[in-house]
């Protein structure tokens, strides 16, 4: 009894690291869903401001978002002289505070990093960020919380 016992504890200490100690960047690494999410903040930068103190709220688009996104834009965006534009694109999902699911009733205008005020909202228990919808909400980490969503914010004229 007494080993399994010692079993279970150290099972549990080997797992909290991962929950309590991973920085939103860690965390969007961890789970093999954000290869060109991940791409794209190490390229803009933007990846170095999010492993800080936060706390920040990341409404990460999936892989599957990207797809959206023709390769000729996508790669373009990569390119050096592209940085400041792709910073801007990726600052309208990262939003300077901690922001849980809960916490949204109805609908909330947000001022997002790169400057754009944001609309958040939830209609019949789901989450929308501008045009995205949230499909999987509340990943936490030490440095705030991860929403996934199913498209790249793009700018609303």
């Amino acid at each position: 009894m007494k080993k399994i016992f010692s079993i279970i504890f150290l099972l549990i200490i080997i797992s909290i690291p991962s929950i309590t100690f991973a920085n939103v960047i860690n965390k969007l690494n961890e789970t093999g869903k954000f290869t060109k999410l991940n791409e794209t903040l190490t390229k803009s930068g933007l990846n170095k401001n999010l492993e800080g103190t936060g706390p920040f709220t990341i409404f990460a688009p999936l892989d599957d978002a990207f797809a959206a996104i023709s390769a000729q834009t996508y790669y373009g965006l990569l390119r050096e002289e592209n940085k400041k534009k792709l910073a801007n694109i990726l600052g309208r999902h990262v939003f300077s505070k901690k922001i849980t699911s809960s916490e949204i009733n109805g609908e909330i205008k947000l001022e997002a990093i790169n400057g754009e005020e944001i609309t958040i909202k939830k209609v019949n228990g789901i989450v929308y960020i501008n045009e995205a919808e949230v499909v999987t909400a509340d990943i936490e980490a030490q440095n705030g919380v991860i929403h996934f969503i199913n498209r790249v914010l793009q700018p609303l004229n």
